[in-house]
């Protein structure tokens, strides 16, 4: 895969969440006519629909790090930082919840999709445990994968579940409700 120019990926991202979402499929002809481009540059770029879907998720996990890491402030205890975290990623997710069908589809991929799970391993999941080992000191490094899995896997399904229910996953309430949820048995009370 090339790197598309920045105008076409952001056309790309405009459109992720019918790419991600759209039932049947998109074909990569259908996607181009969305954007306002050929298929011939969408070839260009791409190998194929799993490598464009490639691209948007591994770009929704660089905005969704970006977005984690304005919310968060260095002098913040780790707690705060971590309930920062959870609500910043809930918001994200919210306001794009073709990426939850779009990451949950890759698990267990392989080929270009497990790039993409590597990219939200670097990005999210790993920002995540060490924010949790540094909240939570002497846990295993096991106990902190699982739980930081867990808190991305909740929010995932989550926002999905409500997106599909036809409700606003992108609600202040609900990200708030869905935040404290979330790390209800993960922080000290």
């Amino acid at each position: 895969m090339k790197n598309p120019p920045a105008d076409l990926a952001q056309r790309l991202l405009n459109v992720s969440e019918h790419i991600l979402r759209a039932d049947p499929p998109p074909r990569l002809e259908d996607i181009a006519g969305q954007v306002g481009a050929s298929r011939a540059t969408l070839y260009y770029y791409f190998a194929g629909r799993d490598d464009l879907l490639a691209f948007v998720l591994t770009a929704h996990a660089q905005h969704g790090a970006q977005a984690v890491q304005a919310s968060l402030r260095a002098d913040d205890p780790p707690a705060q930082r971590l309930r920062a975290m959870v609500s910043a990623l809930a918001a994200y997710l919210g306001e794009h919840p073709g990426i939850c069908a779009g990451l949950l589809g890759a698990l267990g991929a392989t080929g270009r999709m497990a790039e993409v799970l590597h990219a939200n391993d670097t990005w999210i999941a790993g920002p995540l445990r060490d924010l949790l080992r540094e909240a939570r000191a002497g846990t295993t490094n096991d106990d902190t994968a699982d739980t930081a899995n867990a808190i991305l896997g909740a929010l995932l399904l989550a926002v999905l579940g409500r997106s599909m229910a036809g409700a606003d996953p992108a609600d202040p309430e609900f990200r708030q409700r869905l935040t404290d949820h979330v790390l209800h048995g993960v922080l000290p009370r």
